[in-house]
């Protein structure tokens, strides 16, 4: 009788252990896309900033920059909106570039991005990586951008 009810609980605490993993199965992908959306809505605010900053040194400048430090020194830029947020002080990567369009005119490109390892950072990595390979599998930038350095696109953002 002793054993019948040792061997109860431990079917119990079995049944229970697998309760908790199939809720956390279903709970932890749930959590990182929730994560993912809200950190994702706060640095699109920020590419939006950085796009109003080299939009305006472009109108006095006629020419986009490359550095973040000059949107910063002509007052275009707050200090602060230079970091990924949630990256651990990571920089945006912002370049330039300028085409020649078909009348032969020097045509300016800008582009400013975060990647997702950089502002999912201490999220579930697995998940993060499997992000990236669809990203790449797709020929899409893994992450957030505005811009384009190849081909004028008005400087939207990849997700508008």
């Amino acid at each position: 009788m002793k054993a019948n009810l040792r061997n109860n609980y431990l079917l119990a605490a079995g049944v229970l252990l697998l309760v908790v993993l199939c809720f956390l199965s279903v709970y932890n992908p749930m959590e990182f896309g929730r994560e993912q959306t809200r950190r994702e809505a706060v640095v699109k605010r920020r590419l939006v900033m950085i796009r109003a900053a080299e939009e305006k040194y472009k109108a006095a400048n006629g020419t986009y920059t490359n550095s973040i430090d000059t949107l910063v020194k002509a007052g275009l830029l707050a200090d602060s909106l230079r970091y990924i947020p949630f990256s651990g002080n990571k920089e945006f990567a912002l370049a330039t570039s300028s085409i020649i369009g078909k009348t032969g005119k020097h045509i300016p490109l800008m582009e400013c991005s975060a990647g997702y390892e950089e502002y999912l950072h201490g999220l579930d990595a697995n998940a993060i990586a499997e992000l990236i390979e669809k990203a790449n599998a797709a020929g899409l930038f893994p992450g957030l951008k505005i811009g384009d350095i190849a081909e004028p696109n008005d400087n939207i953002g990849n997700w508008e």
